[in-house]
């Protein structure tokens, strides 16, 4: 029998990071027509194997091949393109594009459909029985809906080699049963799949060979037929391990008083609920997804309102108060580490030393040598394996992260301890010591609840076990009753999820409704015409033919300003040079616009646009390439570039001639050309954002640059292109500027940089990039020019000029940040 050829080769694979060995000297391959599962434990290599695989990283040493190519150049992109597609752990899915953006940038220019992209993106949910609607934001989606969405994406690029890593982590029973079968597909059709999982039941079930990864270095690789879970796991600790559950409670005393106890708890999706923990037991919560258990674990940490009454040894607690449970020694481990749980960015000193800052401190003032003394030896009672107390919690293994959560809990000395998912994504070998650390702290005489989706977890870990359903509590299971079969039996006969009530569904909906892009310029168009109405009816002139041509013509040289502000902000990113830029340019201008010679003229609107373009790209060069963030890169371009204009024109010189005025003022009625021109611009941007390439390239990379990066854009170049764009727009916008001052004014421009950023926010924009809206900031410029012009009419001091929009901005802004907090929270609880 001739072996399949092999469709993923590396060879010799070394990389490492900032000098640490990640991987070294790894030889991988896998045959076209089986799944291979890749096994180790966290921080063993296998993400970034994959990682090189897909031409994320480049190795240091060693080659890749993808069906007998060999993968140059090195880029997700030609990865892509030979035929590898990654399903990844954290999905390399776009928050703030809709689910049919996500796959249409998901596959190469040539396999994008030709027809509507709706029903393509149907057909692809319906191949893998997800049902999403494709004009669905994906921030609206559950955690499994997201990981689904990755599954679709890597469907839509055809795959012969499928990378799937952890893929079941937040999928129910059915839904890993349903994924099974579709690999099973792929593997009869000829794809070559690679499964990456901790879950060692699942890795026996469905892969054909696995290969051991430990320490950077294949341990070997075998046929999954005749290899026991055992052996695996004693292959990727690299050594024998004891009993996977440790000694369970003996002889509980019944007349202690609990640990902690609820009665008739009830909240938007539990009701009724009634629980104990006694000291020295570890309390199940079990489950299908939705039926009110996470909210529940949640409302004892104080992180959901709830009602009712809730004890914590014997002292009372209000119910739904974070401060109230921590006070009386309730402590909370977050299912999702990263979204809850982790300060990525600080040091494990930092996060573990959380908790216990009151402890540590003196006279509000950190003992230093404490600090390091106690989360020192917390850290190393644990095993928390890091470079040292300083490197970033980002830079540890999932494994390392979760007991890094947990020596935060455990150094704060809790009473009682509430873990959502304690072992998620936590590979064999830690998972065995994060049990180990729970009974220990239960056999200390403290309450511990765990909830978890793993039923062999909750029989081995749990002394009882509460099965919910619809809200309540269904089923409570002990002693001989405490099995795997029990709590999945519970379970699934106990009901399917209780729906949310008819008040936390109109909340959602008008959730939904403000997140809209579009929504806030519907609100900020009303607020023009009420502003406008309300001044009108006390002052009949501000309605004139005169008032209205000067406030469209002073809203048009801002929204110019504010269209090539949102292209920035788009990204993530602020351009504070705009005012200054436009003051500058309004001085070069001066130097050409001084004489009706029309030749002169056209010299000058070249030289003003090339200037504009040169800042432009200086400001993308400082950010991207020198990694300045960008309020410090444009801060610092703003200064120089008000340097430059005053060198021009240490005072204001240089009449604007009148033919150049006169057809920047022309106007039709009371309407200037400009403004319609402005307006016919703003149209066009908004429908190359939304339906164009650039347009979502723009709008991917500032919702997740890594996750863009990861799925093959153009981040680089997007990032030039907007910084350039803003300041083309900004030139525009100074080329009003001109007729409204007639003169090189070095000053006249600087006013606009937070008048730009403002109109933006009140337009709708996201502070955080992804999302915006160039009718939104259009509308915002607009509405700023009438304010001022309102305030004239009605005789308000110039205090109120800046005052209204400031109230305006703050309102925005705080509406827009309830709605992106409220559905973050949202996604991490689900």
């Amino acid at each position: 029998m001739v072996a399949a050829r092999a469709a993923l080769r590396l060879t010799g694979v070394r990389k490492t990071f900032s000098g640490v060995v990640a991987l070294s000297d790894v030889t991988f391959e896998v045959r076209s027509g089986e799944v291979h599962a890749l096994v180790g434990e966290n921080g063993a290599g296998k993400s970034t194997l994959m990682a090189v695989a897909a031409g994320v990283y480049a190795a240091d040493t060693g080659t890749v091949e993808i069906c007998g190519t060999p993968l140059e150049p090195i880029s997700p992109p030609r990865a892509r393109e030979l035929g590898l597609e990654v399903v990844y752990q954290h999905p390399a899915v776009l928050d703030d594009l809709t689910v049919v953006e996500n796959l249409l940038l998901a596959v190469p220019s040539d396999r994008r459909p030709e027809g509507a992209p709706d029903d393509w993106a149907r057909d692809l949910l319906k191949r893998i029985e997800a049902d999403i609607d494709p004009r669905r934001r994906v921030d609206r989606l559950s955690v499994g809906q997201r990981q689904q969405l990755e599954i679709a994406k890597a469907l839509a690029g055809e795959p012969r080699v499928l990378v799937l890593d952890e893929p079941t982590e937040t999928l129910t029973r059915g839904e890993i049963e349903r994924l099974f079968t579709h690999i099973e597909r792929f593997r009869d059709a000829g794809t070559a799949v690679v499964y990456i999982s901790h879950r060692l039941p699942d890795v026996l079930r469905i892969s054909d060979r696995l290969t051991v990864l430990r320490d950077g270095r294949t341990r070997g690789t075998f046929a999954t037929s005749g290899t026991s879970e055992d052996e695996i796991v004693n292959l990727i600790v690299g050594r024998e391990v004891d009993a996977a559950f440790p000694a369970k409670a003996t002889g509980l005393a019944a007349d202690r008083e609990p640990a902690l106890s609820a009665r008739r708890l009830s909240g938007e999706r539990f009701h009724d609920v009634s629980l104990e923990v006694r000291p020295g037991e570890i309390l199940g919560l079990a489950g299908v997804e939705g039926n009110g258990q996470r909210e529940v674990i949640r409302a004892l940490a104080g992180l959901e309102e709830a009602t009712g009454q809730y004890w914590v040894n014997g002292r009372q607690v209000a119910p739904g108060s974070v401060r109230a449970a921590q006070r009386a020694g309730v402590r909370f481990i977050p299912g999702s580490r990263h979204a809850e749980g982790l300060l990525a960015g600080q040091s494990v000193r930092a996060n573990v030393a959380l908790l216990a800052l009151p402890e540590l401190a003196r006279a509000g003032v950190v003992r230093a040598s404490r600090e390091r003394e106690l989360v020192g030896r917390e850290a190393e009672r644990l095993g928390v394996k890091a470079a040292s107390l300083e490197a970033p919690a980002e830079t540890l293994s999932g494994g390392n992260q979760q007991k890094l959560m947990l020596a935060r809990v455990l150094l704060s000395q809790p009473d009682v301890l509430l873990a959502d998912e304690p072992t998620h994504g936590v590979d064999a070998g830690s998972r065995l010591e994060i049990y180990r650390i729970l009974r220990r702290l239960a056999d200390d005489g403290h309450g511990v609840v765990v909830l978890s989706s793993d039923a062999v977890e909750l029989q081995g870990l749990c002394d009882r076990v509460l099965v919910f359903s619809r809200g309540t509590i269904a089923a409570e299971l002990a002693g001989d009753r405490l099995t795997e079969a029990e709590i999945t039996s519970a379970a699934l006969r106990a009901g399917t999820e209780v729906q949310a009530g008819g008040t936390r569904r109109r909340r959602v909906v008008l959730r939904h409704l403000l997140g809209d892009d579009l929504a806030p310029s519907a609100v900020v168009l009303a607020a023009v015409v009420a502003l406008a109405a309300y001044t009108a009816a006390h002052q009949g002139h501000f309605l004139s033919a005169r008032n209205i041509n000067n406030v469209l013509l002073l809203a048009t040289g801002l929204a110019f300003v504010a269209m090539g502000q949102l292209i920035v902000m788009l990204l993530g990113g602020i351009d504070l040079s705009v005012g200054p830029l436009m003051g500058l340019l309004v001085v070069v201008g001066s130097f050409f616009f001084d004489t009706s010679a029309v030749g002169s003229q056209l010299l000058g609107a070249i030289v003003v646009l090339a200037v504009a373009a040169a800042v432009g790209l200086i400001n993308a060069i400082l950010v991207r390439r020198t990694k300045l963030v960008p309020i410090i890169a444009t801060l610092a371009t703003y200064t120089v570039l008000q340097g430059v204009s005053l060198a021009l024109r240490p005072v204001p010189g240089g009449t604007i001639d009148e033919s150049v005025i006169s057809v920047l003022n022309a106007k039709v009625g009371a309407v200037p050309v400009a403004f319609v021109v402005a307006l016919l611009l703003c149209l066009c941007l908004e429908a190359v954002l939304r339906r164009s390439q650039p347009g979502m390239t723009l709008r991917a990379v500032g919702s997740d640059e890594q996750a863009a990066h990861r799925i093959g854009l153009r981040v680089g170049p997007t990032v030039y292109l907007a910084y350039v764009s803003c300041s083309l727009l900004t030139a525009l916008g100074a080329l009003m500027l001109m007729a409204q001052v007639g003169i090189g004014d070095p000053t006249s421009g600087v006013e606009n940089t937070l008048l730009s950023i403002t109109a933006v926010v009140l337009g709708g924009a996201s502070v955080f990039g992804g999302r915006g809206s160039f009718i939104g900031a259009f509308l915002g410029a607009l509405l700023l020019e009438e304010i001022t012009s309102a305030s004239s009419f009605l005789n308000l001091s110039l205090a109120w000029q800046t005052w209204l929009p400031g109230v305006l901005i703050l309102v925005a802004a705080g509406i827009y940040s309830r709605v992106r907090g409220a559905r973050t929270v949202a996604l991490a609880a689900d």
